[in-house]
């Protein structure tokens, strides 16, 4: 599931959900959307998470990787 990933990647960074959202000029409403799957990030704010996230995007999309 991408947004169990994308919250996993975030949670390795040790990072808030209001550190990634002003990182990606979002709001933290944004960003909980993302991690709870009610909405997703487009293909370029996917490659910015990643870069923020110090992943790779095969980080995201195997999540086996993370843990």
């Amino acid at each position: 599931m991408l947004q169990i990933s994308i919250k996993g990647a975030r949670i390795e960074k040790n990072m808030t959900q209001k550190q990634a959202a002003e990182k990606m000029s979002v709001t933290k409403e944004t960003i909980s959307n993302w991690e709870r799957g009610k909405t997703a990030p487009t293909g370029l704010q996917l490659m910015e998470l990643c870069k923020i996230y110090g992943v790779d995007i095969s980080d995201i999309f195997l999540p086996d990787k993370l843990t």
